[in-house]
């Protein structure tokens, strides 16, 4: 084979890799609205059937979900849905929080080099929106982890965007856990709003990078001060 239909073949593998990571998403949310439950075996023929793909990207999406400790088990004695200690919890959103100031940082200098942050930041905020306005709180969710997702696309720093991604999946399920999730979807908006609006300020401000951490960390620390007063 010539050195050119090599590199032609190997640039088909990608479509794969993103199919089973479509369907990696779609497991997750099944998981996150205990379509899946913590402890039940996983079919792969069943996922193959309501996907609606073969069962080789599913597979795939399980072998990428049981790397990312999402799932438990082996390919040939079959996969099981995780249930997250409290400790993996932490440990997520600890890192989350990480990330996510890092990505916020390289955002903010990458709006005042050109960009507004608004035209990023709104499309999901109204989605989060109408979710209030229908009561949908899986809707709600997606909508704001693609408002945090929006920050990471702006950064520009491709490396710690692939680690958030990795941990999109945990806090999308983490979040809809009860002891975590918000069913005020009124004030999950209102908390997005003031986070844009402190964003914006970011960018016009020319403010230090402790500012920005302490303004990424008032929002995020919001779920921890939900949980305190749940217990």
């Amino acid at each position: 084979m010539a050195i050119e239909d090599a590199a032609g073949s190997a640039l088909k593998l990608p479509k794969r890799v993103a199919l089973a990571e479509t369907v990696a998403d779609a497991i997750a949310q099944a998981i996150s609205v205990n379509a899946l439950e913590p402890g039940q075996r996983i079919s792969e023929s069943a996922l193959a059937l309501q996907t609606g793909v073969s069962r080789a990207p599913v597979r795939e999406a399980l072998k990428i979900l049981h790397a990312q400790g999402i799932v438990s088990g082996e390919q040939n004695r079959g996969y099981r849905v995780v249930s997250f200690s409290e400790s993996t919890v932490r440990q997520v959103l600890e890192v989350r929080m990480f990330l996510e100031g890092v990505l916020l940082r390289d955002a903010v200098a990458a709006w005042r080099q050109s960009g507004d942050p608004r035209a990023d930041l709104n499309p999901p905020l109204q989605r989060m929106r109408e979710a209030a306005r229908a009561g949908n709180r899986a809707e709600s969710l997606a909508a704001d982890l693609d408002f945090h997702r929006a920050i990471a696309e702006a950064s520009g720093n491709e490396i710690s965007r692939v680690l958030w991604e990795a941990l999109a999946r945990h806090v999308l399920i983490i979040f809809s856990r009860s002891e975590y999730r918000d069913d005020d979807l009124d004030a999950v908006v209102t908390q997005h709003e003031q986070f844009c609006d402190a964003v914006v300020r970011l960018v016009k401000s020319e403010l230090d990078e402790e500012a920005q951490k302490a303004e990424l960390e008032t929002h995020l620390l919001q779920v921890k001060r939900m949980r305190e007063a749940r217990a």
